[in-house]
Formats: structure tokens, C-alpha cells, sequence
């Protein structure tokens, strides 16, 4: 038995388990405060805010099933297994396996990460990205840099800038931000809710001849 990965949009279904994931990885953090993603008041209702954006954003999540080696699904995704995050985004932090209540077994697998892509506030050409959590025992896999290619790829359709928001500590988040090409800045842009985060980048993500036409 081996393990696949998807990316798909999140569902109502999903919520719980990015939830406890997200809270999970700030509480090994240290980042489980206000400023900070914990204190996000729709934390618990992912699938419906981003559905809800007036503005192009979306959220994903990556989910595991194992297959047999011919490729063909398991009945089931894996028993348990734990999790803990800290984004690839916000660096990956772990549990044990027993930790099983932070999973969410869906009818397509486990969900183990998750990213989303906003409008930032008071922009035209600029996106944030949002929320990127990989569940520990995943690292070294390249899922966040999977996840993070899925939004890049998304917003570069629609913004021409993307801008993110991390702590120093994450040392993990801020050297997957610098490969895919993030430069980082002196402070963060206005119109930011997570006061708490100490480190701020941005990516041009579309070039500026199609946004313009756009507009």
C-alpha cells in the first residue's frame, strides 16, 4: 500500500478537521493568541467563507488515501494516523499518531493540509495567500509545495501580486516562501487582521501587461 495525494476545494465536510489542524499547529507554535489564525472568526466554517468571497479566492485542501500497488483505492484512508501542522505555511509541528481526532476522514481520504487565496483589502491587483498547514507526519513529502503551487497558480488567473504574512519562528514557512521566489519585506501591507505575525512577503504572481488589459 502506498499513499496518494489530491488537491481539491474544501467542503462543509472538511471544515472540523482543517480546523483542528490549523488550532493544533498554532497551539505548537506558540501562536495559539489573538493576531494570529486561531482567533479567525470563521475558522470553524472554511467552506462557506471562501464560497462566500465577493472578490476570486478559493480554499483547498490535500487529501491522502492509500492505494494498493496496482493503484487501486483502499476502503480505507489509514487508522490512526496524527497530525499537527504548522503551515508549510506556518511550518509543520507534530503529534503522535494517536492524535487521530485532528484528521477528518472524508469519502476521498484524510485531509493532512490546506491552503486559501483572498483579495487583501483595498486592493485591485493584490491576493493574500491564506492558511497554508501541512500535517506533520506529511513534511518532507513536497505537499506544501504543492499546495503553494496550486494557489500561485490560481491567483496569477486573477491578481497580479500575492502577499502572505508568517512569524520568524516558522523557519520552515519562510524557506519554502524564499524558494518559490517571495521577497520579503519591511512591514506589512495595510488593511492586515494578524498583528501578531513579524514577517511579511509578497510575489508577483501575473505580469503586469495582462492585469492591466483586465482592468
Amino acid at each position: 500500500m502506498t499513499a496518494a495525494y489530491t488537491i481539491r476545494p474544501i467542503t462543509p465536510a472538511d471544515d472540523a478537521a482543517m480546523a483542528a489542524l490549523i488550532r493544533r499547529s498554532l497551539e505548537d507554535a506558540g501562536l495559539d493568541r489573538p493576531g494570529t489564525a486561531y482567533c479567525d472568526p470563521q475558522l470553524d466554517r472554511l467552506a462557506e467563507y471562501y464560497a462566500g468571497l465577493e472578490r476570486p479566492g478559493a480554499y483547498w485542501v490535500m487529501v491522502e488515501r492509500l492505494v494498493d500497488d496496482d493503484g487501486c483505492g483502499s476502503g480505507d484512508a489509514g487508522g490512526g494516523i496524527g497530525c499537527g501542522s504548522g503551515a508549510d505555511g506556518c511550518d509543520a509541528s507534530g503529534h503522535g499518531t494517536n492524535d487521530r481526532n485532528v484528521y477528518g476522514l472524508s469519502t476521498d481520504g484524510i485531509v493532512v493540509g490546506g491552503v486559501g487565496i483572498a483579495a487583501w483589502p483595498g486592493s485591485k491587483d493584490t491576493c493574500e495567500l491564506q492558511k497554508l498547514y501541512v500535517a506533520a507526519d506529511r513534511r518532507g513529502l513536497g505537499l506544501g509545495r504543492r499546495l503553494l503551487e496550486k494557489a500561485l497558480a490560481f491567483a496569477g488567473e486573477h491578481y497580479r501580486r500575492c502577499y502572505l504574512e508568517t512569524h520568524s519562528s516558522l523557519k520552515a514557512a519562510c524557506g519554502l516562501y524564499r524558494a518559490m521566489g517571495f521577497e520579503f519585506l519591511d512591514g506589512p501591507l495595510i488593511g492586515g487582521e494578524h498583528s501578531a505575525m513579524d514577517m511579511w512577503a509578497v510575489k508577483e504572481v501575473a505580469c503586469r501587461q495582462r492585469n492591466s488589459a483586465d482592468n
